[in-house]
């Protein structure tokens, strides 16, 4: 009898342990090169260029994205990347269709888009700039997108993100859906609301995938996507001074794992501050500490233009010292 109870508890104590190890797997992105599809569209210039002002492209992060996924070994196969002439609504459409029917159970989609985006006059609906938008000739269809993925992709995982004006109509979209996959929807600002042109948005959705220390807001070694969506909510409002939108359904919640964290060498580096230079204050991040040095990042500014600064030159602003003291 008390063999057979042995066995009966090694059995329990096995199938507790198998699926506590799927819900870990479950809550854990685990970038599997194999079984992720990446699917990148940067337009930051268009044919009707009286409709649509152009941007800068000197280091655009759309392409530091699909380097990122390059570097975790998802394959070229896997991956598309559309930027400006290439970007036209049919075109960008025609790609997505063929990527999505080559996807199986089980794969992950991650779809990015930043440019610019509008909306129509009733305001109803919403659109991303393709190449080819103007006046006369619609770009891609916000609700168009969300319902092609949710209709065609076989896989059971999306991250959609978005970097540009009325970018949160893809959070309404993805609230509105009541399909079988996870979704996980990220957007620079609300569906109300425009964007700035600044690449303040990608640059920390970026930092999170990353695993960048300052990413992890609670120091415990692990960037989940509650963090990357509340650390670029506050840098938004801290830089730009606007409202970003989140959301994520089914198995995707907070507490999933996008990313090991590095370790934060110094308590001060990911804060944001203001910084003197040059006679005038300007917003930035603390990136690097060394000897009572910081190294700052300015906000809507270029890499080549970070710098050491001493201590005399920071200043946090008072929300920020009010935040400090609360807690």
């Amino acid at each position: 009898m008390r063999a057979m109870f042995r066995r009966w508890a090694t059995i329990l104590f096995l199938f507790i342990a198998t699926l506590a190890a799927q819900q870990v797997l479950a809550n854990d992105i685990r970038w599997q090169p194999q079984k992720t599809w990446v699917f990148v569209v940067g337009t930051l210039e268009w044919k009707d260029s009286e409709a649509f002002a152009s941007f800068p492209k000197a280091n655009r992060r759309d392409a530091q994205l699909v380097r990122f996924f390059r570097q975790k070994g998802v394959s070229a196969g896997h991956i598309v990347y559309l930027a400006d002439k290439q970007a036209t609504t049919s075109r960008a459409q025609a790609a997505l269709d063929r990527m999505l029917a080559q996807t199986a159970p089980g794969d992950l989609l991650f779809f990015y888009f930043t440019g610019h985006g509008y909306q129509s006059e009733d305001g109803k609906k919403t659109f991303f700039a393709t190449y080819d938008a103007s006046d006369d000739r619609a770009g891609w269809n916000v609700d168009a997108i969300v319902g092609t993925i949710a209709r065609r992709f076989r896989g059971d995982r999306v991250i959609l993100a978005a970097d540009c004006c009325y970018s949160g109509a893809l959070v309404d979209r993805v609230r509105r859906l009541r399909g079988r996959q996870s979704f996980a929807c990220f957007a620079s600002s609300t569906s109300k609301d425009s964007s700035t042109a600044n690449w303040t948005f990608t640059e920390m959705l970026l930092a999170g995938l990353q695993g960048r220390s300052f990413a992890d807001l609670n120091g415990d070694r692990r960037v989940t996507l509650g963090e990357i969506a509340r650390s670029v909510h506050d840098d938004m409002r801290f830089a730009e001074d606007q409202t970003s939108a989140s959301i994520f359904t089914g198995t995707f919640n907070a507490e999933t794992l996008v990313a090991t964290a590095h370790v934060r060498s110094d308590a001060a580096i990911g804060r944001r501050v203001e910084v003197k230079s040059d006679g005038d204050w300007y917003k930035a991040r603390i990136i690097d500490a060394k000897n009572r040095q910081y190294r700052v990042h300015y906000f809507g500014y270029e890499v080549a233009d970070d710098e050491w600064v001493g201590a005399e030159a920071l200043r946090r602003t008072g929300q920020q010292a009010r935040a400090a003291r609360s807690r």
